[in-house]
């Protein structure tokens, strides 16, 4: 009998211990702090990605991180995940690798290792590359969700946004879509209905000349405050002069060239897919962007040397140094290019610019009207980029979104200060060295 009571005591103690680490693991899971001791608080986060994961604690927030099977970089992310888990009371993670979760890859447009797919209330954000800055951005786009127009031409035998082939531009659709925009096909006319329906116009190398009336279309559209992207591929000497005079009251030249770029062949490229790697850093679609691009057969396009007074024109893609715009297009189609000093302009060759009206101040009798609208336009010398054939190739993708978010007026951007541990060398005098000699040898041990 004795024995029969210690042992039903051993199994009573057994059963409160388990159940007081039950309770207290539950109670750590639920309530987890944190406490960073460092002084520039390197393992904290920023206080607006906080700010966002406490906002949107309403909803489960699921972060689907795609990253290869056993990658060291996966636990500087889980460090990160851990902290934002501490902030937000339903968010949840998960890892896949690409490779092995092919289906799932696809489902969610993953193209590439090391992407988020972040989920909320039925939108999703897409982080490739991650870092804190891009991943409260993604927040904020969650958190301010806001539905942007994307309307593509079709008027002049430009490719449709469900076309899968090389010369389709379905990829540039969806990197779209899986950014919350929205895609239409139209034409270039319809007048004011059409132009309070469309954000952004998409001209993606046009076949043929425009008339009169798209032209004061599209003039009509960007004082209205639309953005306009135009991509405008090489033409043969004497056709598109409609277009020269169009951009000319835009400030910009259009060249009738193609940019020969013999370096490329060291990147395993053709001489007439120019590598381009030098960007404006000042403008807002190319301050942050130090991806190589690829633009297949393209001309210059440059702000022209007089340009209208009411509108900002800033390059923002340079070919390289050993590039030249080739004006004899004769040769070309032989294969014999040769830079002429002569007729030929040297590297580096801007290929794309933006425009936008300035913003200057108003009038102080006119401070209670409303602002005037700012329309914006980026012209590119070529329309391959965003071809599905090329799309993918380095940052060619990143570079046709970024132009739609600049010219969409989607300024939902944030800066997060990125945490530095800082260089604080110590430095002792002859005494100091002696006294901290006698402590280490003597006192210590």
């Amino acid at each position: 009998m004795k024995f029969f009571v210690i042992r039903l005591q051993l199994v009573f103690v057994s059963v409160i211990l388990f159940l007081t680490f039950a309770l207290m693991m539950g109670i750590v899971s639920r309530y987890n702090f944190r406490w960073d001791f460092t002084k520039e608080k390197l393992y904290s986060l920023n206080d607006p990605t906080v700010n966002l994961l406490r906002k949107l604690s309403d909803k489960a927030l699921e972060v689907m991180v795609f990253y290869p099977h056993d990658d060291p970089a996966k636990d500087r992310l889980e460090t990160f995940l851990r902290q934002c888990r501490l902030h937000h009371p339903k968010f949840n993670y998960h890892y896949y690798d690409p490779d092995r979760v092919p289906s799932l890859a696809k489902k969610y447009n993953v193209k590439e290792a090391y992407t988020l797919v972040i989920l909320y209330g039925g939108a999703q954000e897409k982080v490739i590359a991650p870092s804190e800055e891009a991943f409260a951005n993604a927040l904020l786009r969650l958190a301010k969700p806001l539905k942007f127009n994307v309307c593509f031409a079709t008027t002049h035998g430009e490719p449709s946004v469900g076309q899968k082939d090389r010369s389709g531009i379905n990829l540039f659709a969806q990197s779209l879509e899986a950014n919350n925009y929205g895609l239409k096909e139209t034409l270039l006319g319809g007048g004011e209905s059409t132009i309070s329906q469309c954000d952004v116009f998409v001209i993606d190398g046009p076949k043929r000349d425009f008339d009169a009336s798209e032209f004061d279309f599209l003039n009509k559209a960007f004082e209205q405050g639309s953005g306009i992207l135009f991509l405008i591929d090489p033409m043969d000497i004497g056709q598109g002069k409609a277009f020269v005079d169009f951009f000319t009251g835009f400030g910009v030249t259009l060249g009738e060239n193609v940019i020969v770029d013999k370096m490329s062949k060291l990147v395993g490229g053709d001489f007439l897919v120019p590598l381009v790697s030098q960007y404006v850093v000042e403008h807002p679609i190319t301050a942050k962007f130090n991806q190589p691009t690829f633009f297949p057969v393209t001309r210059s396009v440059n702000p022209s040397t007089v340009a209208p007074e009411n509108l900002d024109v800033v390059p923002l893609a340079l070919s390289g140094s050993g590039s030249w715009a080739e004006t004899n297009l004769a040769t070309l189609e032989n294969g014999d290019a040769a830079f002429d000093p002569e007729t030929d302009t040297p590297g580096p060759i801007c290929l794309a610019v933006a425009v936008e009206k300035k913003k200057t101040s108003a009038p102080q009798k006119a401070a209670a009207e409303a602002p005037a609208k700012s329309g914006r336009m980026v012209v590119v010398g070529d329309s391959d980029f965003v071809s599905n054939a090329y799309f993918e190739l380095s940052g060619n993708g990143n570079f046709a979104v970024n132009m739609v978010q600049w010219l969409a007026k989607d300024d939902r951007f944030i800066a997060v200060h990125v945490r530095e541990p800082e260089f604080k060398p110590l430095f002792l005098t002859e005494k100091q060295r002696l006294y901290f000699m006698v402590a280490v040898l003597a006192f210590l041990p």
